[in-house]
C-alpha cells in the first residue's frame, strides 16, 4: 500500500480490494503510478533494485520492501505478482488458498 501511495501522482486514488476465486484469497493493491516496463518486472522482486519508475514526492527507496514481501508471502505458502504497463499503473496481487 505504501508503495501504491509513493508511486501515484497526488490526488490520485489506489484501491486494495479482495476477493474469493477458485479456493484462493486475492488481495489487489491498484496505483495510479507510472506503471513499469517489461524490464522493471523482471528485476521487481529481487533485493536492492532500483526501478525506471520514480516516486512521485521524491521519496527514498531502498529496493527491499517488495523482496521482503515475496520473502514472507512465499513462507505462507502464497504467491505475489504484479500486473502492470507502461502508462498504465500497476496491480501487485497476493494470493493464499482458504482455509476450511
Amino acid at each position: 500500500i505504501s508503495n501504491a501511495i509513493k508511486f501515484s501522482p497526488p490526488q490520485r486514488e489506489i484501491c486494495v480490494c479482495f476477493h474469493k476465486q477458485n479456493g484462493h484469497i486475492i488481495t489487489a493493491i491498484q496505483d495510479q503510478g507510472p506503471g513499469l516496463t517489461q524490464e522493471d518486472k523482471q528485476l521487481l522482486f529481487q533485493k536492492y533494485q532500483q526501478l525506471s519508475a520514480r516516486p512521485t514526492a521524491g521519496e527514498q527507496s531502498t529496493g527491499l520492501g517488495l523482496s521482503i514481501v515475496k520473502k514472507y508471502v512465499e513462507a505462507m505458502q502464497g504467491s505475489v505478482w504484479c500486473e502492470s504497463e507502461p502508462g498504465e499503473g500497476a496491480v501487485f496481487k497476493v494470493q493464499f488458498d482458504l482455509q476450511d
